[in-house]
């Protein structure tokens, strides 16, 4: 197929000339690529981690009455599965392709050097948005966007795969995987960050992210009422940090008592009845881990109970978000002929374990956690506040993955099987019709695609296309027996290896911990086993084989091979061409936002360092030098009460440093590995600050001001307490790596696998 391709006006035939005099001259208008009437408008909304029963239309009961509006007046598609994690599922569905193939088989978070692993899109295949455009649509992104390598991801990097670039007119949200709530960071407003020092009381990210829509919105259907529009809504719902506004909390108290035992039977069994879920699903077994929720104290109920409360607040906030974009459409005169479809990137979490976690930045650099300390938030009604860092346990994973095992990260059912809401009421007749077809995630842009009437082009920005892996799904809008398009899919994530084939599927789950088991194959049948309950690897070997060979050849198509088995600690690893980079010691001034912690971490990650503030003090100077981290682990230096201040903040049990008074005049230094100078002079020797700090958390670092949440609660009332005197610089020598840190690999460890390689390849035979 070949597209609309735009040329130059050099390229365009002409029909008129230039003389000497206007008079003489004849003009020659080019007519801009324009929508064919009548196109629709397109809205996706993408959720974050929220698993397929959470809505109250796919027999969750949190409230969700927005949404079940939408499904009610459209279809639910109840056969719908993603992949299973944040930046594969978004390349998958914003290019139509299976996401290792274009480069996104893992997180944004390293570049280990392999084709399907580069942490964002390839430019051979274009996103719904660089196709939209080219057929005339407006575009526009607000939220989560994730698909831009972190080593890209600051001012100075290669910006070709930031939103703008890749064919957003508008974008407004954060780059990275996750962050606050009620003070987020690395925001963007289309190629520079957000102009914020700190969000007002009140302010909460996703209703800041609608407002931006609708605002967009009215803009275009006042200037262009007859352009059709593309907005791609990527709420962080309900990713962790879980945070909630006490309001919406307070509706929600008492309504999780019940615990996880019952609220999944419930859930279950309202699906059941409602035709959600395939008649012969059976209700599963626990997933590992997860206790009797009888068998848990008082205290571990109250609290457990809590964090539920607090994700269904956050699912119930963004159902409010979404009634406010569906009551101005219908306002403006345009919900009728726009489609909008919601959806989920993947199944719901289960990075806290089955007791959950208080603060999972404190737990990735191996804090412990305190359970005195999470009662006492409990009883203070912090628990969902910002200065709480929460993912709830993976009881409540399983009840929100209802009826299906396991969770995110995993090819289970319960990783990749997620709802899917279509409404548009000018191409659907079926008003709360169900779809039980298979549908996958990328079969969305192709859908949109037909819909609008929009080709793939042969070329774009002089790369040749590749064909899409999805297939339209249009035909099922009107007609719930049309077939399905497709019987087969390969899904792997960290390891975890799928395969389905008409009715059956096999499944590989693999421990980060262990060595990679490429023969641990287990097999389900679908057709009688949806809830993917019972293994029959042992009594249909044939089949297995049969369907490893299949994936093998999907793996070897789409990039998919080697695969890394790694978690997170893989993404604090670098290329080796960035390893001389990062060994030069940096200076950071005062002007300017905060220095983004992909620049900060590679710095000071597990290694000795030396950190250098140079600035002048006088009577009756204070405030911050600098801020690095946030509340949950950071590092901060101040000037208050005449003296100079350090704390090493983890969380709610800080380790403060004697402070050293000053003297008026030019100042200098904190050295790291706790020896603190000042002026020369060693004040403080041998403070332990373990453990070291790994990745840093999302503020990065601020100079001469605090930004976002406050590092220490020592002066969070202070506001942004901006220091009142001079400061010229701070600077950041990076010295030794711990032995045997996993933060990167040495130059000459690289080159020791090149030489392997290479004496490998010598002794095989011709």
């Amino acid at each position: 197929m070949s597209g609309i391709k735009q040329t130059s006006p050099a390229q365009q035939p002409s029909t008129g000339h230039i003389g000497k005099t206007f008079a003489d001259s004849m003009p020659n208008w080019i007519a801009p690529v324009r929508a064919a009437k009548g196109s629709p408008n397109v809205i996706v909304i993408l959720m974050d981690d929220m698993g397929y029963s959470d809505l109250g239309c796919f027999g969750g009961e949190i409230d969700t009455p927005n949404i079940d509006a939408l499904a009610g007046n459209g279809l639910r598609f109840t056969n719908y599965t993603t992949v299973p994690m944040c930046t594969p599922a978004r390349a998958a569905l914003l290019t139509g392709k299976n996401p290792h193939s274009v480069g996104c088989g893992w997180l944004s978070h390293n570049d280990p050097g392999y084709p399907g692993y580069k942490g964002e899109i390839s430019l051979d295949a274009p996103t719904s948005a660089e196709l939209l455009r080219m057929h005339g649509y407006a575009t526009m992104a607000a939220g989560k966007w994730h698909n831009t390598y972190d080593r890209n991801n600051f001012q100075g990097g290669d910006t070709s795969s930031w939103p703008v670039q890749r064919g957003f007119d508008q974008f407004y949200g954060f780059m990275s995987a996750e962050t606050s709530y009620f003070q987020p960071d690395n925001m963007m407003e289309g190629n520079q960050p957000a102009q914020v020092l700190r969000y007002p009381e009140g302010y909460f990210a996703p209703d800041d992210y609608t407002s931006r829509s609708i605002d967009w919105i009215s803009q275009h259907t006042t200037a262009s009422p007859d352009k059709p529009f593309f907005l791609y809504l990527a709420f962080q719902t309900p990713h962790g940090p879980l945070h909630a506004k006490p309001q919406d909390l307070a509706r929600y108290k008492g309504r999780y008592d019940a615990g996880w035992d019952v609220m999944r039977r419930q859930r279950f069994d309202r699906q059941h009845s409602t035709g959600l879920t395939e008649p012969n699903a059976g209700f599963a077994p626990r997933n590992p881990g997860v206790p009797v929720w009888d068998d848990l104290s008082a205290d571990e109920k109250a609290l457990f109970a809590r964090y539920m409360e607090v994700y269904a607040a956050l699912i119930d906030n963004a159902d409010q978000n979404i009634g406010r974009l569906v009551s101005f459409l219908r306002q403006t005169g345009q919900l009728d002929n726009t489609i909008i479809m919601l959806t989920s990137d993947n199944g719901a979490n289960a990075v806290a374990g089955p007791g959950g976690v208080m603060n999972l930045v404190g737990r990735r650099v191996g804090a412990v956690e305190d359970m005195a300390l999470n009662q006492r938030l409990l009883k203070e009604g912090k628990v969902g506040g910002e200065d709480t860092y929460i993912c709830y346990p993976t009881g409540w994973t399983q009840v929100s993955n209802t009826p299906y095992r396991f969770f995110k990260r995993t090819p289970m059912a319960g990783g990749i099987r997620v709802p899917l809401v279509v409404h548009w009421p000018a191409g659907i007749a079926d008003r709360g019709g169900l779809r039980k077809q298979w549908v996958h995630v990328t079969d969305v842009l192709p859908t949109l695609m037909s819909l609008a009437s929009a080709t793939l082009p042969a070329d774009f920005k002089g790369y040749r296309t590749r064909p899409l892996d999805g297939r339209s799904f249009a035909s099922l809008l009107n007609d719930a027996q049309a077939p399905s398009l497709r019987d087969r899919q390969y899904y792997e994530l960290q390891g975890n290896r799928a395969y389905i084939s008409a009715n059956w599927k096999i499944v590989s789950l693999q421990a980060p911990d262990k060595a990679m088991d490429m023969n641990n194959w287990m097999l389900f049948d679908m057709a009688n086993d949806p809830a993917e309950i019972t293994d029959l690897a042992a009594k249909h070997p044939e089949i297995v084989s049969r369907l490893v060979d299949e994936f093998d050849q999907e793996a070897g198509a789409n990039y998919v091979y080697p695969i890394d088995l790694r978690d997170e600690r893989r993404g604090l690893q670098l290329p080796p061409y960035e390893l001389d980079r990062v060994q030069l010691p940096r200076e950071f001034f005062r002007a300017g936002q905060s220095i983004p912690s992909v620049v900060i971490t590679p710095l000071i990650a597990d290694r000795s360092y030396v950190l250098t503030a140079r600035f002048d003090w006088q009577p009756g100077n204070e405030g911050i030098i600098f801020a690095l981290g946030d509340r949950f682990f950071g590092l901060v230096l101040f000037v208050e009460d005449g003296a100079l201040h350090c704390i090493y903040q983890q969380w709610h049990n800080p380790r403060t440093l004697t402070p050293i008074a000053l003297s008026a005049g030019a100042q200098g230094g904190r050295k790291g590995h706790a020896t603190v100078s000042l002026n020369g002079t060693r004040h403080l020797e041998g403070v332990d600050l373990s453990p070291t700090l790994m990745r840093i958390p999302s503020c990065g670092m601020s100079i001469g001001v605090s930004r976002r949440l406050a590092v220490s609660e020592r002066y969070e009332h202070r506001g942004a307490f901006e220091y009142g005197g001079q400061i010229d610089r701070i600077r950041i020598e990076p010295g030794a790596m711990a032995p045997g840190s996993l933060v990167e690999p040495s130059e000459e460890a690289f080159q020791a696998k090149l030489r392997a390689a290479a004496a490998a390849k010598a002794l095989a035979p011709d």
